[in-house]
């Protein structure tokens, strides 16, 4: 099912988030070129209700089209890809397939020097912190999303360490800039190319933003455990106050109990300062709990989110979602949830449906 595919893959994952593959075992069995990656199909609702002002209630049905091939060239060079089809601007009313926009996250191209190290170069999103890719359900990122470095051009290396029982380890570097190229803009709904004299984090046109990060898993001493530290140093945008520094330190751990029963306990902390270039500082705090039995998989999952805000009302924000998924079986899934939030000290609840195929490419 979707949430148990997005799990594993991100434990298997690197490039400019996951770990490089085994050169050794690609020649054994791959010929060249060929494609590998997957299609996501959604077909989504989300309904907005007991908002506080300003927040808007609005029905919101829309389609999703997410599609990530990866194209091997030979067993070390490959060009991995993101592009989406969703709407590029939350609604401020009611609205079904509306402001619809297709744009690529990722166009990357990476190469093997060995079967450890590895350098990319491209559109991508650096690797930092791990909740905004595996904190579970349906509504599980709402906030830490904000954290994940969407769309940066940059360069950066991957070196996986480790063998045995000491587990897999693979230390990433990325030093980037906020796109600013056309690669910015979408078709469809033009959601407007980006500019450096619209400010922001890392949005300098230059190579002088860069994470740092760890990863490590598959340690014997430690079975089912994952874990990553990430470094983050953002420059500041033309409207910046300073320079966004910052640290998150994630676990998630899988485990299994009599019945068939599989768990997975997830918890990151990430600290910044001078968040976007601002004069405030924000902690983002996510913790999830997935079971799953069989076809059904049932997700309790949120993040707290206090911002200390420079000379105003500090925010004290949270998220709370829970969530269901039924696996029906050839890459269909169903899954509902319900979310109560707190955005800028405004709470709003919100109901969701997704309806899901996902199609795999090559082998």
């Amino acid at each position: 099912m979707l949430i148990t595919r997005k799990l594993t893959k991100l434990l298997c994952a690197v490039a400019c988030c996951a770990p490089v593959p085994a050169l050794s075992q690609e020649k054994e069995t791959a010929s060249y070129p060929r494609v590998t990656g997957d299609i996501i199909i959604r077909l989504g609702y989300n309904g907005d209700y007991d908002s506080d002002p300003p927040l808007v209630e609005a029905d919101d049905t829309f389609i999703d089209v997410i599609a990530s091939p990866v194209f091997h060239f030979s067993e070390r060079f490959r060009f991995i890809t993101e592009t989406r089809v969703e709407t590029i601007m939350p609604p401020d009313t009611d609205r079904v397939f509306e402001d619809e926009g297709y744009f690529s996250r990722i166009l990357l191209a990476e190469y093997s020097i060995t079967d450890r190290l590895s350098v990319h170069a491209g559109k991508m999103t650096p690797s930092f912190a791990l909740a905004s890719f595996v904190t579970p359900g349906m509504y599980g990122n709402s906030y830490n999303r904000e954290i994940e470095l969407i769309e940066r051009i940059g360069v950066g290396g991957a070196y996986v360490f480790g063998e045995g029982a000491a587990g897999q380890h693979t230390l990433t570097f990325n030093t980037f800039f906020d796109d600013t190229t056309v690669f910015s803009e979408s078709l469809g709904n033009n959601r407007g190319r980006n500019s450096r004299s619209d400010g922001g984090a890392s949005n300098t046109e230059g190579l002088d933003s860069f994470t740092l990060s760890l990863e490590g898993r598959d340690m014997e001493r430690f079975p089912g455990l994952t874990y990553k530290v990430g470094l983050i140093h953002q420059a500041r945008g033309v409207d910046g106050v300073a320079d966004e520094q910052g640290v998150s330190v994630a676990l998630l751990q899988n485990y299994q109990t009599l019945g068939g029963v599989n768990w997975t306990l997830i918890g990151e902390v990430a600290a910044l300062e001078n968040f976007e270039g601002t004069a405030d500082d924000i902690v983002y705090a996510s913790a999830g709990l997935v079971y799953n039995k069989g076809p059904w998989t049932a997700i309790l999952s949120g993040t707290y989110r206090p911002r200390f805000v420079a000379d105003d009302e500090d925010f004290d924000d949270y998220t709370i979602q829970t969530s269901i998924e039924f696996d029906l079986g050839k890459g269909f899934s169903l899954a509902l949830a319900h979310e109560f939030n707190r955005d800028e000290n405004a709470d709003n609840k919100r109901l969701g449906f997704r309806f899901s195929k996902v199609i795999q490419l090559g082998g």
